[in-house]
């Protein structure tokens, strides 16, 4: 049975004059039978206890002209396309909502369930392998989620009330750029603390007629991964604590946790369950801060730009694709496979970006996948005048999107598109970025800021 938790404060209030009204809901999304967790591939068995459950939560956005937009975040590695496509269309067909006014985030947890409707996965690099009774639970897994996510949708938005919006940013010490150069000139993963990163700590809030507060989201550009993979429990892992304690120091209110682009990040230092709790307090308390602050209020209409931009792939020969080594070996072998097949591979990826606008107060720019910082610091710096939250991990996640810089150093953040892992009819979906994804990528974000704006492009 669903239980989606919907949240009512007091006596409702005529909204009547309103600007802006909101819905909430979240829903538990543990799993009711150890399954496999993803992440790290060296844990063999499936999870062996629950630390604190993990949820999918949903704000539902409506302006005074009516317009409505829902964000869902969940403490899961990813929102997969080809998982959650299928619940947005079916949202979209009941609610006339587009795919630009769904926004789904994933924390990126580490210390989650493993997701998949092929019944021929057996174990691939993303987790140890598993036998066929294994494969079906996590079928079993992902498609009540699917229903769950669909539920606490509809749910969201049969729950609008009066609201007032406000919004600030903090900052946290933790997340550590992990490119690390060795004296040869190769990257290695290790803590750098030369390297870009990006500590900002985003913070919305809703605030109910009665003055309390209703909901908080807020955000971190930094791996979820305070544990490892010695580690083969279900937590939220920072992020997932730090809601915990947001919900014990606001009560009544929900906590959402929506990921920046922290692909090339990890958070320091990476220890156990007690640490991890420390990591997520210390992020609940700048979050805190802010809420302590004369926060900005937000007014205005809601806006949404959306637009699928084609990143291009590199074009490598069989030569080629057999020099890689380390973890991207494992992405060129699979394209040797395809070409062994007969197949062919793909030149580009077609990739969500998202920007929402609250009038002329917040613009939230959302990257998709495992978006490397410099997109958010870059992009904050070409708009230094906008008020400008920038996300990673939204609405599809297929591998990491590096820079050109990156693209030239190699290391883990080369990886590319993995999206072959999560079925049997996307076998061919792999490939690694050309430096031009950069340009691709931040064009497209400036022209969807602009659209927003109402400015032409350039």
């Amino acid at each position: 049975m669903l239980i989606v938790i919907v949240c009512f404060f007091g006596t409702l209030m005529p909204s009547q004059g309103a600007e802006w009204k909101v819905g909430i809901a979240k829903i538990i999304i543990t799993p009711e039978v150890p399954i496999q967790l993803v992440g790290y591939s060296g844990r063999k068995d499936p999870f062996s206890n629950v630390d604190i459950d993990i949820y999918a939560k949903a704000l539902a956005f409506e302006d005074k002209q009516g317009h409505r937009g829902i964000i869902v975040t969940v403490d899961l590695v990813g929102v997969q396309d080809i998982f959650f496509g299928p619940v947005c269309n079916r949202v979209m067909k009941e609610t006339g909502l587009s795919r630009a006014q769904i926004m789904l985030n994933a924390s990126h947890n580490h210390t989650g369930p493993l997701m998949s409707l092929n019944p021929d996965l057996k174990g691939n690099i993303a987790h140890a392998p598993f036998n066929e009774a294994e494969a079906f639970r996590i079928i079993d897994y992902t498609k009540n989620l699917q229903e769950k996510i669909y539920q606490l949708m509809i749910a969201s938005l049969n729950n609008l009330q009066p609201a007032k919006l406000s919004w600030g940013t903090d900052h946290v010490n933790f997340p550590m750029n992990r490119r690390m150069k060795s004296p040869g000139g190769s990257i290695h993963m290790a803590p750098n603390p030369n390297g870009p990163v990006d500590r900002i700590v985003p913070v919305l809030k809703v605030t109910g007629t009665n003055g309390k507060i209703r909901a908080i989201l807020f955000g971190c550009a930094c791996h979820n991964t305070g544990l490892t993979g010695d580690h083969n429990v279900i937590t939220g892992d920072y992020a997932g604590y730090a809601q915990e304690q947001l919900e014990k120091r606001y009560p009544g209110a929900i906590a959402l946790f929506k990921s920046g682009c922290g692909a090339d990040a990890n958070p320091q230092p990476r220890t156990n369950i007690s640490g991890v709790r420390k990591l997520g307090a210390d992020l609940a308390n700048a979050v805190t801060r802010v809420l302590q602050t004369e926060m900005r209020p937000i007014h205005g209409e809601l806006k949404f730009a959306f637009q699928m931009a084609d990143l291009p792939l590199k074009k490598l020969t069989r030569d080629q694709l057999k020099t890689y080594k380390g973890t991207v070996a494992l992405m060129t072998t699979q394209m040797l496979k395809v070409l062994d097949s007969g197949g062919t591979l793909p030149t580009k990826y077609s990739a969500p970006i998202a920007a929402w606008s609250f009038g002329n107060d917040l613009t939230i720019v959302a990257f998709p996948t495992e978006t490397v910082s410099e997109y958010a610091i870059n992009l904050r710096a070409k708009y230094p005048d906008e008020p400008l939250w920038v996300s990673g991990y939204n609405n599809d996640l297929f591998g990491y999107i590096p820079t050109a810089k990156i693209v030239r150093e190699g290391g883990h953040e080369t990886i590319g598109v993995t999206t072959w892992l999560w079925g049997t009819d996307l076998k061919n979906q792999v490939g690694l970025f050309s430096e031009n994804v950069e340009k691709v990528m931040m064009d497209r974000a400036s022209e969807l800021i602009k659209e927003l704006n109402n400015k032409p492009s350039d």
